[in-house]
This record gives structure tokens, C-alpha cells and sequence, in this order.
């Protein structure tokens, strides 16, 4: 009866002493009912919300499986797992650090208006993870992707920070920020999904990693034979249709096969990987360069005529000859010698490519160190 039951009986109470007795067992059968109701509607929220959130999760896993092969992008990720994820737990900003290639990127995806001082801590926590990534040198681009509307209700911060990682790698964090704290219940959910979305960025990053095998030389980090010729004709293709300037250079270094015998094939090696650094980044981002044979590079050079393209590739030669490659203590010095050709109407790849073999030769018969360019 002290449970609740007594609240039930209709007083005062009159009669008998049975009367009143079956008027107590009545008042505790309903109160037992109404309990056991109340504990099954709450068996049912929770199941309910259980339920929910697999289909919330189910969800987010179907987006994220789509995007894998489609988007090389983190953001896409991030996004997609932002819009379902601010329809579940309470927070004022979501936001993920990802580190790329020569920089980290931190994407911030506000619920409310974010001030200048929250939103740089939310970031700022996110930086101090990138230590534990070895990443602590890089770059940091902060990309806010969506403004949030409203304010947040205090100058306070708390904040739920995870690792993006799986078994085999960790690739970023992900936050979620508001001015009250998270319970173990939301940090679980947030768990969960952070679970799924490394996952993906996993999978992006092999896709790339296999990508970027498919199309690189191992060596040098160039585009391979079979990616710069493909690359080529596509100029070809843009230069037929729109009467664009369009140039090749292909390089070969002299005497290569004495630097293998004097130095050994690793020095050979070195040789390489630096001569294709100092040709990458001796031309522009609209070039592309490729290892084209063991000593031969290709260098395509869109919307540049033969004279210009032959004083590219004269300047790139004097670079190479200045600069002595380092491997094991001694300096190994080296030459190349090239040959141009520039792009008429009826020229394909193969053509271009065989005249400038043609002057590359007539180099190397004249003496070797120069870039020839006979205008045919």
C-alpha cells in the first residue's frame, strides 16, 4: 500500500472489515496495472528509439557506401553524416580534422552562430589531436561549411572528441560541441557513428592509394608510360577542337647506363627520383610530366608553341646539369639531352611523340647536353 496503491482507494473508507478489505486489494491490482503499463510504454519508447537510431545508422552507412569510388572528398563524408546526426543528438557544432597530402583540413559545421572565440577552440581541440598523428607540422585549413542560425546559450564549451580510426589506421577526429554537458548515452551514439565514417574514409584513402598506383611510376611519383601518353591525347583531343597551342618535350639522360655501372643502380635510382623532382617542379600546374621509358620523361605543355616550349626544356637542362645529386656522400653530376615537338593539325599523340623522339636523337648525335627543336 505505502508503494502507491493507497493513493488509489476512495476515502474515507466505511463497511466492513471486508469491505474494506477488498476495496485495498483492488486499489494495489490497479496500481500493479498501471505500473506494469507504464514499465511496457517505456519498454516501448526504448525499443522505439532503438529502433530509430538502427534505421538512422542503416541510413548513414547506405549514404557513406554510395560516396566510396564516387568522391575522393572527406567533406562529403562529414556532411552526410552531419545532416543525420543533428536530427538525433542535441549539439551546436559538428567538426572533423582530416590530414591530406601537404596540409590538415578542419571542417566545422555550426547548428547555431558560432562567435569568433567558440569557434576558434572548437578547432584549437582539434589541432592539439594532431600530435598524437604526428601530424603536428602541417597546415591547417579550416573550412566552416554551413552557418548556423541563432545563439548559443552560453560562452561555455563541452565537447565529445573521438578518433576517426580503425584497426589499421586513424584518419582524423570528429567533435560534437554545445555549452551543456554530453551523457554516456550521447557519447555512445556519437561513437557509433564516428565508427562508421572511418570506415569510409579508410576505404576513400585505398581508393586513392590504388588510384593513384594505377597511374603513377612506383619510382618517381610520376604519371606512368601509359597515363602521360593518355593524357597527351586528351591535349591532342582539346588542341583538334578548339585550335589550342600544344607542345611535348621528351628528356633522356646521357649516359645513364655509366652512372649504374660507377655508382650502382640504387645511385641510379637517386638519379631519377631527383631529375623528375627537378622537372615537376621546374614547369607549370597545367603540365604534366611522366616517366616514359627507364631515363625518359615526357613533359605535355598545353597552350605553349614549339620556340617557347624549346626554351622550357633548355632551361630545365641547364638545372639539371648544375645540380649535383647526393647518394651516399657523393656527388653525382648528370646531363640530359631533349627533343621537342609542337602540335599541328592531323598530329596525333603517336606522331608528336615520334618527332620528338626524332629531335631528342638529333641531340644526342650533336653531342648530347642540349634540346633540339627542328620546326617541320
Amino acid at each position: 500500500m505505502r508503494h502507491g496503491a493507497y493513493s488509489s482507494i476512495e476515502k474515507p473508507l466505511g463497511g466492513s472489515e471486508e469491505e474494506v478489505y477488498c476495496i485495498a486489494c483492488n486499489a494495489v491490482a490497479a496500481y500493479r496495472e498501471r505500473r506494469e503499463l507504464a514499465l511496457a510504454v517505456s519498454e516501448m519508447k526504448d525499443r522505439c528509439e532503438a529502433d530509430r537510431l538502427n534505421l538512422l545508422e542503416l541510413e548513414l552507412v547506405k549514404g557513406l557506401q554510395h560516396m566510396i569510388g564516387e568522391t575522393e572528398e572527406p567533406a562529403s563524408i562529414f556532411k552526410h553524416s552531419f545532416s543525420l546526426l543533428k536530427n538525433y543528438l542535441a549539439f551546436e557544432a559538428f567538426a572533423a580534422l582530416v590530414p591530406r597530402h601537404e596540409e590538415a583540413e578542419i571542417y566545422v559545421y555550426p547548428n547555431v552562430a558560432l562567435s569568433e572565440d567558440i569557434g576558434e577552440r572548437i578547432t584549437g581541440a582539434l589541432i592539439k589531436r594532431m600530435t598524437r598523428l604526428a601530424e603536428e607540422d602541417k597546415k591547417v585549413k579550416v573550412v566552416v561549411e554551413e552557418k548556423g542560425t541563432g545563439r548559443p546559450p552560453s560562452d561555455e564549451i563541452k565537447s565529445v572528441i573521438v578518433p576517426l580510426a580503425t584497426t589499421s589506421r586513424t584518419c582524423g577526429y570528429a567533435g560534437i560541441y554545445r555549452g551543456t554537458p554530453f551523457d554516456y548515452r550521447e557519447e555512445s551514439v556519437f561513437k557509433r557513428f564516428c565508427a562508421h565514417m572511418a570506415i569510409a574514409l579508410e576505404k576513400i584513402s585505398l581508393f586513392e592509394e590504388i588510384k593513384s598506383l594505377s597511374v603513377s611510376d612506383g619510382l618517381t611519383g610520376l604519371h606512368n608510360h601509359s597515363s602521360i601518353v593518355s593524357l597527351l591525347e586528351q591535349e591532342v583531343q582539346r588542341s583538334e577542337r578548339y585550335g589550342s597551342l600544344l607542345s611535348v618535350i621528351i628528356f633522356d639522360i646521357d649516359n645513364f647506363k655509366e652512372i649504374n655501372d660507377s655508382f650502382g643502380h640504387l645511385a641510379g635510382d637517386a638519379v631519377l627520383v631527383e631529375l623528375a623532382h627537378m622537372v615537376r617542379t621546374g614547369v607549370r600546374g597545367i603540365d604534366s610530366v611522366g616517366r616514359y621509358g627507364g631515363e625518359e620523361f615526357l613533359v605535355v605543355l598545353p597552350e605553349t608553341d614549339g620556340l617557347t616550349a624549346a626554351v622550357i626544356g633548355d632551361r630545365l637542362r641547364e638545372k639539371v646539369a648544375e645540380t649535383p645529386t647526393l647518394h651516399n656522400k657523393k656527388a653525382i653530376r648528370v646531363s640530359m639531352s631533349g627533343g621537342v615537338a609542337s602540335y599541328r593539325d592531323g598530329r596525333d599523340a603517336g606522331k608528336l611523340i615520334g618527332l620528338a623522339d626524332a629531335n631528342l636523337y638529333k641531340a644526342k648525335s650533336e653531342g648530347k647536353n642540349m634540346v633540339r627543336y627542328d620546326e617541320d
